[in-house]
């Protein structure tokens, strides 16, 4: 990926968050425990984590066949759906962030003037929320409550994440 895809990759997903913060969708409360969201958000953490796992140099896995890392790491996954589906889909929500804010990082790696705001959404929202989301989807159940009681809460954070996704855009025009 390269550094202008991946600024036009964090202005879509900022866009998206800002809109759907902004509008106080009802998503955001019924995504969390939603069988459909849930397979979708499994499945795209499985074939993202397939592709990086299927990538990797012989050093990274130890020079064990590859097919057995696979299946220790990939079975597991798929395990989690029966064995803790609750708040499965807020747990795939924040690996599939940790995994952008990866290729966004990938992509600014060596760009320093013009990777500084990209560095800045992916640890700061990114990697920072990513992590806690999906060690604690309670976590993120409270905050999105606390933010969708009061407009001008909701309002806020979706105009910031607007705001973010602005600056990104600018990056991706003016690398472009």
């Amino acid at each position: 990926m390269k550094l202008t895809e991946a600024y036009l990759l964090l202005t879509i997903v900022l866009a998206l968050a800002g809109w759907l913060f902004f509008k106080a969708s009802p998503w955001l409360q019924s995504f969390r425990r939603d069988r459909w969201i849930t397979v979708i958000f499994l499945s795209a953490v499985i074939v993202w984590l397939t592709w990086h796992l299927w990538h990797l140099s012989e050093a990274d896995i130890l020079g064990l066949p590859r097919s057995w890392v696979m299946g220790l790491i990939l079975i597991p996954c798929l395990l989690s759906y029966y064995f803790m589906p609750d708040f499965l889909a807020v747990r795939c929500l924040g690996a599939l962030m940790l995994f952008t804010a990866r290729a966004v990082l990938d992509a600014g790696y060596g760009h320093l003037p013009h990777s500084f705001w990209a560095a800045s959404v992916s640890y700061g929202i990114l990697v920072l929320f990513g992590l806690w989301w999906a060690a604690s989807p309670v976590a993120f159940n409270q905050q999105c409550d606390a933010l969708l009681k009061s407009a001008s809460r909701h309002k806020t954070v979706g105009g910031l994440l607007f705001l973010c996704s602005a600056v990104s855009l600018y990056q991706f025009i003016k690398l472009s």
